[in-house]
């Protein structure tokens, strides 16, 4: 019987070979007020992607300019995908109760999905997770910047960030892989 569970999941600082990284993008930072327009998401086991995971959400209201220039996610792109109710369940489908979530600047994605599974299905979305932005920030705190992007440049992965849920969440796997080794140094 599985437990239920009414917090938001424990943050941790691990390196493990089996995980989920998600990534949203959203129609603002927060949760209570924005809505979630783009759930991308990478299944990772023995240290290889094995799923990947990307669906529009239509938030019920406009996207905005300032988030279509960043993201390139438009009214008329999210116009015809299911809202939040049918792509939330859809998604949580293809997560273990087991699993661990990665993201970066993980209490934005966290706190969104608890926010959401609240407000959609009466239950709180509380996994584990790790953030890999607070693995830089400990990693490397010599470093001023810590963004996604500023990751992706470090470790020669790309030169900048796509602001798309899968894309984003690709680029996670890599960032995270590479400080796994390094995390025996905390």
């Amino acid at each position: 019987m599985a437990i239920q569970r009414d917090f938001k999941g424990n943050s941790l600082l691990i390196a493990t070979d089996d995980y989920v990284v998600v990534d949203l993008e959203t129609t603002g930072i927060s949760p209570a007020r924005d809505r979630i327009i783009e759930i991308g998401a990478v299944r990772v086991e023995h240290g290889t992607v094995t799923a990947e995971y990307s669906k529009l959400v239509n938030p019920g209201r406009p996207v905005g300019g300032f988030i279509t220039g960043l993201t390139g996610i438009s009214d008329e792109m999210v116009g015809n995908a299911s809202p939040i109710e049918a792509v939330l369940p859809d998604f949580l489908a293809h997560l273990r109760p087991s699993d661990t979530i990665v993201a970066h600047n993980a209490n934005f994605d966290i706190n969104f999905l608890y926010d959401n599974c609240m407000r959609t299905l009466g239950k709180p979305f509380s996994y584990d997770f790790i953030d890999t932005l607070r693995l830089s920030r400990a990693l490397f705190p010599q470093e001023r910047q810590h963004r996604l992007v500023d990751l992706i440049q470090r470790f020669g992965i790309a030169d900048e960030e796509e602001h798309r849920g899968l894309s984003d969440a690709l680029q996670t796997v890599e960032c995270y892989e590479r400080m796994k080794p390094l995390l025996a140094n905390l």
